[in-house]
This record gives C-alpha cells, structure tokens and sequence, in this order.
C-alpha cells in the first residue's frame, strides 16, 4: 500500500518488505510530490534497513514481550527469533463498563459498519468495492466511521462518486467517534461489522468490542483477525484482499440477518459467557507477571 508518484492508485498494494522498493514506493512519496530521485532513495532506504537492524537490536535489551494475540506470539518466535521463554501471550483487557446496553436503532435495511482509520492496510477501498458488487434480495447500508484525513478521504469520495447513484447513496461518511460512546453513537446503528484490512493485525480492538456487544463480524482470513472470528462460528472470514470474496460473505448477512444475529451471539470464543477480557482480571495477570520477572531478575 502507498501513496508515492508513479503507482496507478493510491491504495495500491504492498507485497512485502524490501529496503529499496519501500524506500521508492512508501517513505519518498509520504515527504515529497515528485518521483524520488536517486539521493532520495538511498537515504530511505538506508533508512528503512537501519530501521530493521535497531529494533532487533533493542528486541535482545527486552526481558519480557506480551503479545495481544497468539498470531503474533508465533510470529515473534519464528521470524525475530525470540526466544519462547522472552515473550507471553495475553489479550488485551477493556473497560466493558461503556460496552453495555446495546439497542439496534430500529431500520427496515440491514447495515454494515466499518470503524476505523482512511488508510490503506485498513482495507476500507476493498469494502467499497465489495459493497458495490453485493448480490442481496434488498438494499442495505454501509457505514463508515472514522476520521476525516486529507489525504486519503477524497480519494475514497471519488471511488465512491464513482459508482452507480444508487449504490453510492446507499454509502454513509459517519464522521469520528468516541469510544466511550461506541454503543450509542456506532454499534447501535449497524446489524454488523466489517474488519477488511489487508495488512495481517495483531488483536483489533473493534473485533473484541463488537463481540461484547454481539454485533456479529466479517474479517479477512488472517493474522489476529482469524485468531478472534472463526468462520461459521461466531462470523464470517474472507479471503484477504479479495473484494468478490468479501461481497460473497457480506451478501450471506444481508440476505439471512437471522444468521448474522446467530453467530453474532456467540461472542468472543475464548470465554465460557462471550465476553471479553475485563480490566480488573488483564491487571491482575499483569501485576503476576511483572512479580514474576523480578522474582527471576533477583536470581
């Protein structure tokens, strides 16, 4: 994904890190509007390898990694080479105290959601792409919340204008929210939530926000979104970057809100009741593991 001269759009897509394709096709083009010359991109792309190198160097000054998500704890042990006794896992907490008492508005027309960042390795292009090729019975909405970004918002308003008047009416800019009025000012208001990012993520906040709420979810099929929603099971997944895959499963919700409304209930799976972790348990595991550590630094 990048934003540089010369790439046909951009939200095109990024394949993989390399010094100097990231320094000609990233870093140049966030600081300048013109194609990167030479000396440019020599100095991102010494840049971007020193980069690397550090945080490996400062990875071996860690004493102890928690990872929010088993995907990344993996991830960590099998291409940074930590060492599985350096890194632990353990999900993030939150305040389920303002993740209470949801109330679906009352709508005639199924609508998704996305909450989230204007930027690229947050999939929101291919979400329009797909809700521009749904195969329902009737109309639905999409909505999308987030904050507006100069840079990257009309980009998405031309893609939009784009499409049919039809089908572009049926899109709605949500504006930002905040989170401790998350069930008022967002979850009230959609029968799901799209997670369509294209990049891997490690333990999406909105995916564990949503599931306290039974508001069922569609995510890409990977990192930790896949770790989180399990298809048929508590929602749908996707194949990642691929909006005829998304539009497919979209159009399974739009079509029988029953089934979305089912596997909404289930919730977050790694709890007996769906809920998600609780603050006063996550401090509790924490203050255990710092003991811990210090028991062992002692020694």
């Amino acid at each position: 994904m990048n934003s540089f001269p010369g790439s046909d759009h951009p939200f095109a897509l990024c394949n993989g890190q390399e010094d100097i394709k990231c320094a000609k096709e990233c870093f140049s083009g966030f600081v300048s509007s013109n194609p990167a010359t030479n000396d440019e991109i020599i100095y991102w792309s010494d840049w971007v390898n020193r980069r690397t190198h550090r945080f490996r160097e400062i990875c071996e000054k860690v004493d102890l990694f928690i990872a929010p998500s088993r995907y990344l704890h993996e991830r960590f042990i099998k291409e940074f080479k930590i060492s599985p006794q350096k890194i632990r896992y353990l999900d993030y907490e939150f305040n389920r105290t303002y993740l209470r008492n949801r109330v679906r508005v009352h709508e005639t027309i199924f609508v998704f959601g996305y909450i989230g960042t204007h930027i690229p390795a947050k999939g929101i292009q291919d979400l329009i792409d797909a809700f521009s090729k749904l195969q329902t019975a009737k109309p639905c909405f999409l909505k999308l919340w987030g904050r507006f970004r100069s840079d990257l918002t009309p980009v998405l308003n031309e893609k939009i204008r784009s499409l049919s008047p039809e089908i572009s009416s049926r899109i709605q800019w949500m504006g930002e929210y905040k989170n401790n009025t998350i069930v008022q000012d967002v979850l009230n208001h959609v029968d799901a939530i799209v997670v369509p990012s294209i990049w891997v993520e490690n333990s999406p906040l909105v995916i564990h926000e949503a599931q306290e709420l039974k508001v069922p979810i569609i995510a890409a099929n990977m990192g930790g979104m896949a770790e989180y929603v399990k298809h048929e099971i508590n929602g749908l997944l996707f194949s990642p970057r691929d909006s005829n895959d998304l539009a497919k499963q979209m159009s399974i919700f739009a079509n029988d809100p029953q089934k979305a409304k089912q596997l909404g209930e289930k919730g977050y799976i790694y709890s007996k009741d769906g809920n998600i972790p609780g603050i006063q348990d996550h401090v509790s595991e924490l203050e255990a593991i710092y003991k811990e550590l210090k028991y062992a630094k002692r020694r």
